[in-house]
């Protein structure tokens, strides 16, 4: 342990079932103050996505108005009761001002805020690993939250969460460009982004809709957990193999090849993956360094035109995974590949024996009112990469308004290491559970609860080793798109897109 480490009590190691005693605490609900309001009239932004005991952090923050008394407050998030935060440390009477424009510069859009640092703080041991929300305020402006993960390197634990950053800045639409050229202010896509800014839009409302219900049931559960972010996964892939089960939330699009073969490493090492969402491992990315430190941008350029990093080295462009060069399908690792968006509606149970529903009552053919949402993948059968024994859990059907016909699928499959793999199929699963997703109708309680259950099942499975030792999986395709959709009872069991 480094002396700066040692100077701030930093320990050594976490014990056993620290996270079940971590929750016993008292809890808030302060931090909710946030989580409506988007990026605020005070926001910011961290030097880092991830910290661990005894580093320094800096922060950037800037207010619409002058403020004299401005404060930011770090919660950690967990179960607590229901409260789902503990305030863990706070500094008052911030003084705050307007902070220049995002500049925008070069071929790439690239979109910075070039703020003064405002304040540092020292990672103590009174900050408990975790997925934390710095919530900045200011009299009389609208507060925001920064996301902040709180690693302890080299744990153990059962299952280590990998919150999903990369994705997050990806649609990240401060200062005017995102990854994306749909952005809500029509703006060219940037084919490069980067950390040095606050989140707003989709950037900023990610934690709330994909992960923090994950890290809210996991803590529920008791279940020793370490948090690291995908740029963690990137520096050092190994660490995934301390843990029986990798967690990912609702859209952990953005995937660099160091996570990608990371992944694929640890399930042949017999560790489990659990992907809550969709659209998953779809498009390649790369990291470079911004003044601010390492791994501060993500490069996304979707073509090989104008990169000469990837001409040098093909394995190292940004386009899809499934597309040349690099030739890699998602559904080689998560066991199905992306459908796409803009379809909402409802899973059917198609296999109610297996071990993911234990518990839940559900029968063949039951209905699971609004669980899909924003995006989904679908099993595919000819597709050469999709694992021989994948058990397709429930299905949506869709149908184009072409006449064409698809689903939504939810899956599991067991690799040869007895490693198991399971994929939700649609990025609302996490925010099903919470019953408070954007954009889809109400989920009705009780099959919120069936899918809380079958999460459950699902993490505590994984935490115990290898699933596939006491959970086989055999296959189980659903009927074609065509029979899925003509076998819907009522016109609302059918989701429609309009292509």
């Amino acid at each position: 342990m480094g002396g700066a480490r040692a100077a701030v009590g930093c320990p050594r190691g976490l014990a056993r079932g620290w996270l079940r005693a971590e929750n016993t605490r008292a809890g808030t609900t302060a931090w909710q103050d946030a989580k409506r309001t988007r990026a605020g009239s005070v926001n910011g932004y961290l030097d880092r996505a991830s910290a661990r005991c005894g580093d320094t952090v800096t922060a950037y923050l800037s207010s619409l108005a002058p403020a004299s008394g401005a404060s930011l407050s770090a919660y950690r998030m967990g179960y607590y009761g229901g409260a789902e935060g503990r305030l863990i440390w706070q500094i008052r009477d911030v003084a705050l001002e307007p902070q220049p424009k995002a500049a925008v510069t070069g071929a790439s859009l690239l979109t910075v805020a070039p703020w003064r640092p405002t304040l540092t703080f020292r990672i103590t041991a009174q900050w408990t690993p975790g997925y934390y929300l710095l919530v900045v305020r200011a009299p009389g402006q609208s507060a925001s939250s920064i996301p902040l993960v709180v690693r302890a390197d080299g744990d153990r634990a059962p299952l280590g969460f990998q919150a999903s950053v990369l994705t997050y800045q990806a649609y990240n639409t401060f200062g005017g460009h995102s990854a994306y050229a749909n952005s809500p202010r029509k703006a060219v896509a940037s084919t490069e982004v980067s950390f040095d800014r606050p989140y707003e839009d989709g950037g900023y409302y990610s934690p709330y809709q994909y992960e923090l219900p994950l890290v809210r049931e996991i803590e529920k559960l008791g279940i020793d957990t370490d948090y690291f972010t995908d740029i963690d996964a990137d520096s050092d892939p190994a660490q995934l193999r301390l843990h029986k089960g990798v967690i990912t939330g609702g859209h952990s699009e953005y995937w660099t090849k160091r996570m990608y073969d990371g992944a694929v490493a640890a399930r042949q090492a017999g560790v489990n993956i659990a992907f809550f969402g969709a659209n998953a491992v779809y498009t390649a990315a790369r990291l470079t360094g911004s003044p601010l430190g390492r791994d501060r941008r993500v490069v996304i350029r979707r073509s090989l035109t104008g990169d000469p990093l990837a001409a040098r080295d093909p394995s190292l462009a940004t386009v899809n995974w499934s597309a040349p060069p690099l030739n890699r399908p998602e559904a080689a690792l998560i066991g199905e590949g992306y459908g796409y968006l803009g379809a909402s509606g409802s899973l059917r149970v198609l296999h109610p024996a297996s071990w993911i529903f234990a518990g839940t009552g559900v029968t063949a053919g039951q209905v699971l009112r609004n669980t899909v949402g924003g995006e989904y993948d679908q099993v595919d059968v000819n597709e050469p990469t999709t694992p021989p024994d994948v058990d397709v859990l429930a299905a949506m059907p869709i149908r184009f308004l072409s006449g064409r016909a698809g689903m939504a699928t939810t899956t599991y499959y067991v690799a040869p290491s007895q490693a198991g793999v399971f994929d939700a199929g649609t990025t609302y699963w996490p925010c099903v559970m919470s019953g408070d997703c954007l954009h889809l109708a109400p989920t009705p309680p009780a099959v919120r609860a069936v899918v809380t259950r079958a999460t459950d099942n699902v993490l505590a499975a994984f935490a115990g080793g290898p699933a596939g030792l006491e959970h086989a999986s055999t296959p189980n395709w659903p009927p074609s798109a065509e029979g899925l959709v003509g076998s819907a009872r009522e016109v609302g069991d059918v989701a429609v897109r309009a292509y």
